[in-house]
Order: C-alpha cells, then sequence, then structure tokens
C-alpha cells in the first residue's frame, strides 16, 4: 500500500523487513488480510491505503512522463492539479508525442494494462513523409522484424493523404520503447507527428493538450473488463476510436453505430 514498487515490496519482504502478526515473512505471494491482521514494515504499521486515482491526460509534446527530470524538463505530474506522490502514468510516451496517458495509483490495474500478455490495445495517429505503398502497408500487417525481434501484426491503414505526407492509423498490442516510430523507419518513412489516440479503448475525449479528466464508471469498468484474463484479443478499432480520429484531423465524424440488437453475459452490448 504506497509503501513500494512490486519489485521494492518483493525485496523487503526477502530481506526480512515484513511482518504478520508478529511472524517474519520471507516469501512473497503470502495471502494476507490488511484488515484483519497486524502487518509491520521494520515494526511500522502499514500505511494506509491512498484514495483510489484514475485520471486520463492529454499528453502534450514537450513533456515527460517520469516524475523528476535531472534536465528540469517539463513532466505530466507538473500538469496535474493536485499532484499525488502515489500516482503514477501507466506506461509512457516519449518527449515528442502526445496523446492519450492514463494516470493511477492502483498497481495492479496499471501492472496488467502494460503487461504483454494481456495484450491491451493501443492506436496512433501517424503523420509520416510521403504515402506508402500497399506492399509497405502490407508488411507491418503481417509483422516485420526488428532489431529486439519480430513484431506482432499490427492494423494499418491510410486516414488522409495529401502527396508530401499523410496520416496512418495504426493498432497494436504492443509496448516496446518506440515502436511506432520504428515500424515507420522499417518501411522507409519518416514519423513527423505522433499522437495516441486510444489506449485499451479509453480516448481524449475533447481534452485539449495538458488537461486531464477522472474516468467515468463505464471507463474503469471496461479497462477491468479487458484485462481480466489472459489471451488472445482480437485487434480492431472501435467506432469511438474512429471518432477520435476525425475530430484529432478534423473531418466528418463517422457514420453512427447500428443499434445495439442483444447483449452478452455481462451486459456489453453487440453491435452491428
Amino acid at each position: 500500500r504506497a509503501v513500494a514498487s512490486r519489485r521494492g515490496s518483493e525485496r523487503l519482504i526477502r530481506e526480512g523487513h515484513v511482518t504478520v502478526d508478529g511472524e517474519q515473512v520471507l516469501e512473497p505471494g503470502e495471502l494476507v488480510d490488511p484488515a484483519e491482521q497486524r502487518i509491520l514494515i521494520d515494526d511500522a504499521p502499514l500505511p494506509r491505503a491512498p484514495t483510489p486515482v484514475y485520471r486520463v491526460l492529454h499528453k502534450p509534446t514537450g513533456t515527460i512522463t517520469t516524475q523528476k527530470d535531472p534536465e528540469g524538463r517539463k513532466t505530466v505530474f507538473d500538469l496535474l492539479e493536485e499532484p499525488d506522490p502515489s500516482v503514477q502514468a501507466v506506461g509512457r510516451l516519449d518527449y515528442n508525442t502526445e496523446g492519450v496517458l492514463l494516470m493511477t495509483n492502483d498497481g495492479e490495474l496499471a501492472y496488467r494494462l502494460t503487461h504483454p500478455s494481456y495484450e491491451v490495445p493501443k492506436s496512433y495517429l501517424a503523420k509520416i513523409s510521403s504515402t506508402p505503398s500497399d506492399r509497405k502497408l502490407e508488411q507491418l500487417r503481417r509483422g516485420v522484424r526488428l532489431e529486439d525481434g519480430p513484431t506482432e501484426p499490427a492494423l494499418v491503414e491510410i486516414i488522409k493523404s495529401s502527396g508530401p505526407s499523410s496520416w496512418l492509423l495504426i493498432t497494436i498490442k504492443e509496448g516496446r520503447n518506440r515502436i511506432v516510430r520504428r515500424l515507420v523507419d522499417h518501411i522507409g518513412h519518416r514519423t513527423l507527428k505522433l499522437k495516441r489516440v486510444s489506449f485499451g479503448g479509453l480516448t481524449l475525449r475533447g481534452l485539449a493538450p495538458g488537461e486531464s479528466r477522472k474516468l467515468t464508471a463505464g471507463e474503469l469498468g471496461h479497462l477491468r473488463r479487458i484485462v481480466r484474463s489472459k489471451g488472445k484479443a482480437e485487434l480492431k478499432v472501435s467506432w469511438e476510436v474512429r471518432k477520435a480520429v476525425a475530430e484529432a484531423l478534423r473531418m466528418p465524424p463517422p457514420a453512427p453505430e447500428r443499434r445495439v440488437s442483444s447483449r452478452d453475459e455481462d451486459g456489453r452490448p453487440y453491435r452491428g
């Protein structure tokens, strides 16, 4: 509870700093009940759990996602109205990338949203030099081999093209460092601008760069559902993501979704 990271907590346990009801615990993973059992860290009570925070931020370019920067650059935490030391950014966007960034102090949810085995989808708008050929786009759709290994198949489509540049919508399930820029480099183009328009289906919903808002109950429930279990998730682009793309490029909105015909076992709609 806001004492250390997952790895830091494991280290505290293995080094003998933790006791439960007076008994030293040396192996991580033992189940305990903080409400019924007395947990001490170096003879000090476990701190109270912080109030849960779930916010989505429109990260602007020119900011970094760490809490402190030795070079003195602006961080995303400087943009929060009431900074909470327990809040962390879920994943990272590099200095020159803008877009959706989830901020939370729910360590378990953050872990699942960023772990490769949960395959959380992410959609990016990339403005690139010139217009790629169908052959190059097909390479990305099949997956390519980068210096740190092969990539998973991506959903890629040209949204807008004007000769010297074009806008691609790229949807992936990977979170490797600078992965989108590296994919564009691989097919012989340059990334001119990059914006993440969706993370796990979560969009900016009208937020200006630098602004943030609390997640709605529906958004939080959706994120928890998609990381409920591991497994192969279908890669697709939802209507909400297409609407976010249209807003970002100031294009006409997509056609409305068809009416809900039925619902699945969790109450979510099947749509046409």
